[in-house]
């Protein structure tokens, strides 16, 4: 019997939100990482592990609108499975259109031509719900969403043509430690706020799916030690929640938090959500409430602020 080839995953967007939460919870697993981005900054993912293992962590920095340096790459490395995260977020592709399709059409095409010129047989990716039609156009309300869902379509033709397998991943609104940009952190500064005593408010009102960054790490964990055929695309929850819901859970785990919300609606799918592709790579997985989600937020932002007063005075 052969034994299987050890975990290797590279990861673009290694030093954003998801990536930083990804890459944790890599390393838990004992999952070996190339962690890359255009930036060396990964100060996200040390306040999630002050503590990180040595050798576990290759940091690589790679633009992935380099298509030879990202070959390159991985050639170099040959990483049994490829988490793509890396992309500009909805004011980005808003204020610079050309760089948003550059990085977010342009990098995801160089992806998939790297790992099927290196046999990589593993890729995930983030759509978004931004590519899910809403509104009465009944389509993406901004260059964002168009953008993710020209990512989907290049996956699909991957598969018709190349027999390429990919799984397309949309989350919804993710809170949780690090999320510091894009118009849906919103929500993680509001729990912010509240586990310092300071005040916030949500500039939104809206329903949809807000999802703990735990619970989505532990699905993209899962997802690229697994083995599947096709193009697949999933929804990663069909819980939905409204603004007042994530309000009543804040100030149920920090009674007196001083945070409210807006009544500006920001429309957003609340309706037809599909979790059996994922189901169907990974199985069954549990999905932190609201109120334990909420809590282990505050948590975590109080010890990361009290290290920092630990070594102020140190």
């Amino acid at each position: 019997m052969t034994s299987r080839t050890p975990e290797r995953v590279l990861i673009t967007g290694a030093t954003g939100f998801l990536g930083s939460w990804i890459v944790s919870a890599l390393i838990d697993r004992g999952i070996a990482v190339i962690a890359t981005d255009i930036s060396d900054d990964h100060y996200r993912l040390d306040a999630l592990c002050p503590d990180l293992p040595a050798g576990m962590v290759e940091r690589r920095i790679c633009d992935i609108t380099d298509a030879e340096a990202l070959d390159a790459l991985v050639a170099e490395t040959h990483p049994t499975g490829i988490i793509h995260l890396a992309a500009l977020q909805i004011p980005v592709c808003r204020e610079k259109p050309a760089a948003g399709a550059a990085v977010n059409v342009g990098g995801h095409i160089n992806i998939f031509e790297a790992a099927r010129k290196h046999d990589i047989r593993r890729i995930i990716y983030t759509s978004s719900i931004a590519a899910k039609p809403r509104g009465p156009d009944n389509a993406p309300s901004n260059l964002y969403g168009v953008f993710k869902k020209t990512d989907e379509e290049i996956a699909r033709i991957y598969w018709q043509d190349h027999h390429m397998p990919s799984l397309g991943l949309r989350p919804y609104i993710v809170y949780g430690v690090g999320r510091d940009d894009g118009e849906t952190s919103a929500i993680t500064r509001a729990i912010q706020a509240a586990a310092l005593g300071q005040r916030y408010e949500i500039p939104f009102a809206t329903r949809s799916s807000f999802q703990y960054a735990g619970d989505i790490a532990e699905v993209f964990v899962r997802a690229v030690a697994s083995d599947w055929q096709g193009a697949l695309l999933s929804d990663v929850s069909d819980r939905v929640n409204s603004i007042d819901d994530v309000l009543a859970a804040i100030r149920t785990v920090v009674p007196g938090a001083r945070v409210t919300g807006a009544e500006q609606t920001r429309i957003s799918p609340d309706t037809g959500f599909d979790i059996a592709p994922l189901r169907q790579v990974i199985g069954d997985w549990r999905e932190t409430s609201l109120v334990d989600g909420v809590r282990k937020t505050v948590d975590l932002y109080r010890a990361i602020e009290a290290r920092k007063q630990a070594a102020k005075t140190a």
